[in-house]
This record gives C-alpha cells, structure tokens and sequence, in this order.
C-alpha cells in the first residue's frame, strides 16, 4: 500500500499540497469542544503532504500528525514543521489525547474488516465531546486502484460501521465534490463524529 506513495511521492505531493480544504478545516474546528477550541490539540491521522497539520499549526492549534509512508513522513515534517510519526492506522497508539482527530481521505485505505478496531481506537484517544473528522470516496465495497486499497462508504455503510464503536456517534454527514478543479466528478462523504 505505502508502495504507491513512496514510487509517486514527487507528483503525490505536487497535486495534493496547495489543494483548497479550507471549507472543510473550518466545518471540523467549528465543531471542537469550544471550552478548549481555540488551545485544541489535533491530530492530523494519515497526513499525507502535511497540507492539514501546517494549516491547523499556522492557525495556532497544538498538531501532531502520522502517515504509513516514509515519503510523506519526511515531506509533511518538512512541509509542516513539526515532527511527524511514521505509524500505520492499524498499529495506532499515542501517549496523550486530542481534542480532534483529522483523518482527511485517509481512513479509507484501511480494509472494511480493520476499520472498527482503527476507529474505536482513534475514539479512544478523545477527549469526551472530542471530534473525530473522517472522509470516504462515495460508493459501497472495497477496491484496488493503482496499487492502493480503497474502502468507500454510503451513510447508510457508515452508520453501520459506527454500530461497531458505539462511543462516537455522527454529528453531521454531508456529501461533497472533490476539492480538486479537475475531479470534481469524485464525490466525497464527510462525516463529524463526536465522542461521547
């Protein structure tokens, strides 16, 4: 899987740093506990190009971040300034809580049956009322693509998957088109998820 980024890291990371989520990054702050909002500690889960933990860190929130791949490793820690681990969803453990996990067009190389487990441990590293953001391609199954393994969700798939980790529960689900001009054909599900 990692096997893809570390062979297209170069153009990885030339079409995907300057893509626009701003809309996207504020819907999730605006949904952090608002007692510590503006001192929140993110964790940026599956970081890619660091696109997401800069900005989060630009805008004076406490970010960490992890990614499966040694290439984005080292891009996002140089892009991004701060220490990135290298860490699969599926070996994740972190000594301390966030307040939101971002988990931006990540959790969705994960396979179906490991999802669970990966989201109740995520979970389990939020503070109460803390939020988790996960976005998925739209569709239902699993595929392979150019070398990567894809799990796309519906709401009525997510809602099921959510069953399995019953201290989150959904906040918002929406659908949205791709942030990049020349996909907009993907459409995405975006999904808060707030732990109670």
């Amino acid at each position: 899987m990692t096997g893809f980024y570390e062979a297209n890291a170069e153009q990885f990371l030339k079409d995907t740093r300057d893509v626009d989520t701003t809309a996207l990054r504020n819907r999730f702050l605006a949904a952090l506990p608002q007692t510590l909002a503006h001192t929140a500690r993110i964790l940026d889960a599956g970081t890619g190009s660091g696109r997401d933990a800069r900005a989060f860190r630009r805008a004076g929130y406490r970010v960490a971040a992890f990614d499966a791949s040694p290439a984005m490793v080292e891009a996002a820690t140089d892009f991004a300034q701060i220490p990135v681990r290298h860490l699969r969803f599926e070996d994740f453990a972190w000594n301390s809580p966030f307040e939101g996990i971002w988990a931006c067009a990540s959790l969705l190389h994960v396979s179906r049956e490991d999802l669970p487990a990966v989201i109740c441990r995520l979970a389990d590293h939020l503070v109460t009322d803390g939020i988790l953001y996960a976005s998925f391609k739209l569709g239902t199954g699993e595929r392979q693509k150019d070398g990567r393994h894809f799990t796309d969700m519906t709401e009525e798939t997510l809602s099921s998957l959510l069953d399995e980790c019953p201290t989150l529960r959904q906040a918002t689900v929406w659908r949205s088109e791709d942030c990049r001009a020349e996909r907009k054909e993907d459409i995405w599900l975006n999904a808060l998820l707030r732990k109670s």
